[in-house]
């Protein structure tokens, strides 16, 4: 068990130190690159500097297998004029030198040192920047892109004779704001141009807000390795209605356009309208920039509306009276003028409504007669209980002589009471009391 250990360990040993001595013998380039095509391109390959002997061999892979010897040492072993633009740089210890890089220089090396039975691959990659990126809409190169908002819009970005294919990528910006990238309504097409090089179509359906006007649209290659990216940059003009206000104040409409574009025509593109008589529009009175006013005198429950028109449509703004906000006209009978625009005012009320003095009146006086009315109830009353009095002494009849009395003798015609004159005055008194309590 111990012996298989120390075998194993010698065999570890042993691999890692001909790694090392092989190293020493050959270093090279880059296993990956990429080249811009017309570039100077070098692949370096080097010796060990333990000072073995031995040829350089510089080999190019074949698309169907096997290789294609190019340099031994320093001397070149394939005619082809493929390798015109091939050399070594003796100077450099066999550096393979590749000038002005074209798109058939594209390929898998291999420099090895058969001496010591190594060698290195590395694959280079030619790429080929886009001639041109151009942005078009409607078939038009624009630096100007003009879309109309809520409406689609099919823009076209074009990269032409890029290798390998590129991306086309969509940005927008708002006016002094940040850019951000569009990945929605994002398309691409590749075109083979038969010659190594490919053309990308890149399209965008955009929809556009009011928030980019007078922003950016910005399409860019993407997708290359040492080819430098081409970006195309277009003003983004995006057309909109306008955006109004309508106050109220000081027997004056004042219609204000917030944003437009493109501008509103003043005063053509504003109208007012009046409780919805829209075959009679009333022009404005006066304008002011992007400001215009109406001089009218409204009256309660009055609708009034201000419509502002460009070329991509109109937009209105509504005020409406509340009830009692204003008091109704007073009633008149000048007949209105009809003609006269800038006054609007309601028809006079044929019922002024009640007299309020007359019916303050009317109660002043029913209270008055009510109070006469219950004075005299009492008065009555009082007179009456007197009277009621005075009869019920005057009906008691007292006997003649004193005694049981005989009903066989005459008797004697029974005389009143005589007269209470303090009794009178007393029932005067009661009666003049109350009197002047009512009263």
């Amino acid at each position: 068990m111990n012996r298989m250990c120390r075998i194993l360990l010698l065999l570890v040993v042993a691999t890692f130190v001909v790694g090392i001595h092989a190293q020493d013998y050959l270093t090279g380039p880059d296993a990956e690159d990429a080249v811009l095509q017309g570039e100077d391109h070098t692949l370096t390959c080097r010796r060990g500097p333990d000072g073995q002997t031995g040829s350089i061999i510089w080999d190019e892979a074949l698309d169907g297998g096997g290789r294609n010897t190019l340099f031994v040492n320093e001397g070149k072993e394939n005619s082809d004029i493929k390798y015109n633009n091939f050399a070594i740089d003796s100077g450099n210890l066999y550096d393979l030198v590749i000038t002005n890089i074209q798109i058939e220089d594209e390929g898998t090396y291999f420099c090895r040192h058969p001496s010591s039975g190594t060698e290195i691959e590395a694959v280079r990659t030619v790429e080929v920047r886009s001639t041109e990126l151009k942005m078009t809409q409607d078939g038009s190169d624009t630096s100007n892109v003009v879309v109309t908002e809520g409406e689609p819009s099919e823009i076209v970005c074009t990269a032409r004779g890029a290798r390998p294919a590129v991306e086309i990528r969509w940005y927008r910006k708002t006016n002094g704001g940040s850019e951000s990238r569009i990945t929605a309504g994002v398309g691409s097409t590749e075109v083979d141009n038969g010659d190594g090089t490919f053309d990308t179509v890149g399209t965008l359906n955009y929809t556009a807000s009011r928030n980019y006007n007078d922003g950016q649209l910005r399409c860019q290659t993407h997708g290359q390795q040492v080819a430098a990216s081409r970006e195309h940059i277009s003003a983004l003009n995006v057309r909109f209605p306008p955006d109004v206000t309508l106050i109220y104040g000081n027997d004056r409409a004042t219609c204000t356009v917030e944003s437009a574009n493109p501008p509103v025509p003043t005063p053509g593109g504003f109208t007012f309208i009046v409780n919805n008589t829209d075959s009679d529009p009333y022009p404005p009175t006066s304008c002011e920039g992007n400001v215009c006013y109406l001089d009218l005198k409204v009256d309660f429950d009055t609708n009034l509306r201000c419509n502002v028109t460009n070329d991509v449509g109109t937009a209105t703004a509504v005020y409406l009276a509340e009830p009692g906000a204003t008091p109704p006209p007073e009633p008149t009978t000048k007949p209105m003028d009809t003609t006269k625009k800038g006054v609007v005012s309601k028809s006079p009320n044929s019922d002024p409504g009640p007299n309020v003095g007359a019916i303050a009146a009317g109660v002043v006086v029913g209270i008055i007669v009510l109070a006469v009315i219950i004075a005299l109830l009492v008065y009555f009353l009082v007179i009456r209980k007197g009277n009621k009095t005075k009869n019920s002494q005057g009906s008691e009849l007292k006997p003649v002589n004193g005694s049981g009395g005989d009903s066989s003798k005459p008797k004697d015609r029974p005389t009143p009471a005589p007269r209470n004159s303090k009794g009178d005055a007393h029932d005067n008194e009661e009666g003049k009391k109350a009197w002047e309590m009512v009263v």
